[in-house]
């Protein structure tokens, strides 16, 4: 059991991860009118203002969804052809977790303070940077499931105790702007989400 709870950590820290870009990135990027009165600046050309018809951020997010969709068998094959010492899947999760988690706070660390064409080819790169190590953590952490429990009941613990890291995980994500409501009144908004941002990174 404590086996299955250590592994299930793992899906809390993906999940949050995944629930700060999921939950955060539009909203920080494409700050709506409130959002701008509260302090929030927008940073990359907002609107329809590719053709007409499409927004950056949205072909951003577009291109890493393909970008990961590309990657995940590739990096599928290369976990199951691992012949590391200590498994097929452990180095892959020790080695991209760190690179995970600080693509994370660098896709809301863009270089400018106001509207750039500089910034959104930041969050193309580091968007695309965070999709790459989320399927080099994510992959071969499910992989990793079905070599652990040795019966049905073991694995069905498991897969109990994952959901419910997964729902904590996604739920403290959510939580971020009580996090950065702290630091707001002293630092501004922006400084101050991407320091929420990064506290819960590291975690």
């Amino acid at each position: 059991k404590g086996k299955m709870w250590l592994f299930a950590v793992g899906q809390f820290g993906w999940a949050m991860l995944s629930g700060l870009i999921g939950s955060w990135l539009v909203y920080f990027y494409q700050p709506d009118a409130r959002s701008i009165a509260a302090g929030q600046i927008p940073l990359i050309p907002q609107g329809r203002v590719v053709f007409g018809v499409l927004t950056v951020i949205g072909c951003i997010t577009a291109f890493g969804r393909i970008f990961d969709a590309v990657t995940d068998p590739l990096l599928a094959a290369m976990s199951d052809k691992c012949r590391s010492k200590q498994g097929r899947r452990i180095p892959f999760l020790k080695w991209s977790a760190v690179p995970f988690a600080v693509s994370t706070v660098l896709v809301f660390c863009a270089p400018f303070g106001q509207e750039s064409g500089a910034n959104a080819a930041w969050l193309f790169v580091f968007i695309a940077l965070y999709y790459l190590f989320i399927t080099a953590y994510c992959t071969p952490y499910t992989a990793l499931y079905s070599e652990l429990g040795h019966t049905q009941e073991e694995r069905m613990a498991t897969s109990t105790a994952i959901s419910l890291t997964f729902i904590a995980g996604t739920a403290v994500a959510y939580v971020a702007p009580t996090l950065w409501g702290i630091f707001e009144p002293s630092m501004g908004r922006i400084p101050a989400m991407r320091l929420a941002f990064t506290i819960l990174a590291c975690i």
